[in-house]
């Protein structure tokens, strides 16, 4: 996605366009600037982040945050039992709301020495090895879920989401930038992939005083949203003491035979006070 393009779209916000501007309008507007105004840090948002359900705080312990999910769920479950009388189904949609509530306990990765199949999607990056890290998921409603705990904190909650036309987020990355932009009072920052940095999608982000949060481009049918607790990004760097090991820290023996060495390395020398 082009940048200019996408910033005089959520310029149009500012003024009240959004609603309104079209193709022409926002190509028009990209062409005044040759490039998007380079914001130092993410933009401040005129009106506060919020994160449902509002039960759900920055520190909870992984108990808390399940007690916070039951109670969530008991409350989507209302309007299904209203329309069942006690008996058979409403015993089995009291197995229903159990298991899902089990579900979400059940879908905890912890992410100690081994490797985990969450490597090979999006999130890889949004957690880090050997630092008491771990993570619950949650899948209902066209959306899932992900929670991020440290130390047994929660620091980080992200939504991935399917778009569509007509949907809370519109039909497309741009459409949801707006949507964001609007909701918040200010157009966010528009940072461009950079490969060369591991980053490979177009994110805009805004923060408050207690959240950071990134819309995250998922192809052209999806997107990402990714609330963060400010004062653990403070400290994220000292919470994560086990850095990963650097891709070309390889093995003496094999480094040698890449250089063409005629002789690997020399084992260390024996201890001569060990028998033999």
């Amino acid at each position: 996605m082009k940048v200019n393009k996408l910033w005089a779209a959520l310029l149009a916000t500012t003024f009240g366009l959004a609603a309104t501007a079209t193709p022409m309008v926002v190509e028009a507007q990209a062409k005044k600037k040759a490039a998007a105004p380079a914001m130092m840090g993410p933009a401040v948002v005129k009106k506060p982040i919020a994160i449902e359900p509002a039960s759900l705080k920055w520190g909870m312990t992984t108990k808390q945050v399940g007690e916070a999910i039951d109670k969530q769920l008991d409350e989507a479950y209302k309007p299904l039992y209203q329309k069942v009388s006690p008996g058979v189904r409403m015993r089995a949609l009291d197995a229903q709301l159990l298991e899902e509530k089990n579900t979400f306990r059940r879908s905890k990765i912890a992410f100690g020495k081994l490797p985990v199949a969450v490597d090979s999607t999006p999130l890889r990056g949004e957690y880090s090895y050997l630092n008491n890290e771990w993570m619950l998921s949650q899948t209902r409603d066209g959306k899932t879920r992900y929670f991020f705990f440290i130390q047994d904190k929660l620091w980080k909650i992200i939504d991935e989401i399917k778009l569509q036309k007509g949907g809370p987020f519109g039909a497309n990355f741009q459409e949801a930038a707006v949507k964001l932009s609007t909701a918040y009072g200010t157009p966010g920052r528009i940072i461009p992939p950079n490969p060369d940095l591991g980053m490979y999608s177009t994110v805009v982000d805004w923060k408050d005083q207690a959240t950071h949060v990134r819309l995250i481009e998922r192809g052209e049918a999806a997107i990402a949203i990714a609330y963060e607790d400010n004062a653990t990004l403070a400290k994220l760097d000292s919470l994560r003491p086990n850095k990963p090991k650097q891709e070309e820290e390889i093995d003496p023996a094999v480094a040698a035979a890449i250089r063409g060495d005629d002789k690997a390395p020399e084992p260390p020398p024996a201890d001569p006070k060990k028998k033999k």
